[in-house]
């Protein structure tokens, strides 16, 4: 009955769209619909899904560092140390070296296990002082000229809802 059920809003929510995939199976959707990766659930390590967009790094990413886009066009590791390197936008979903393409997740679940975050916990950018540089953390930043940003929300502690605001607030 589930099933059915998937498949009939499925139908509906994408009635009229070209898909690129679409797997229904007995207890995950599946829907791929150009830069939209829909998942129900993130069953394994180092998974994630939602908005997306295709871009270029300018410089070695690993996978899941936040990144700004700076001037040239290029995704960066953001640094929360200063507002040159800021605002966080996306978050890398697998690791590209630098000057070349790759998937960057604008909005949506990322489960990595080894994170250990606090359930209900805000993310913020981290700083390369006493931080890593394209990092997330839930201490908030608190040195002088650090930019504070929300990126996401702790939904586990190996799964985070990545939904970047765009307002930061530097420390005086």
């Amino acid at each position: 009955m589930l099933g059915k059920l998937k498949s009939k809003f499925v139908n509906w929510l994408l009635k009229g769209v070209h898909l690129d995939e679409i797997h229904i199976g007995e207890h995950s959707v599946v829907v791929s619909v150009a830069g939209i990766k829909i998942e129900e659930a993130l069953a394994t390590d180092l998974t994630w899904c939602g908005t997306t967009c295709d871009g270029t790094a300018g410089e070695n990413l690993a996978q899941f560092e936040v990144c700004y886009l700076k001037s040239d066009g290029k995704y960066w590791k953001a640094d929360a140390d200063a507002a040159a390197t800021m605002p966080v936008i996306a978050i890398v979903t697998a690791a590209i070296s630098a000057g070349a393409s790759g998937v960057f997740l604008l909005m949506g679940f990322v489960r990595k296990d080894a994170w250990t975050w606090t359930i209900g916990g805000l993310l913020y950018a981290d700083e390369g002082t006493g931080g890593t540089i394209g990092g997330m953390t839930q201490t908030t930043p608190a040195g002088t000229g650090d930019q504070v940003q929300v990126v996401g929300v702790a939904i586990t502690a190996d799964i985070i809802l990545f939904n970047p605001s765009y307002e930061m607030v530097e420390i005086a």
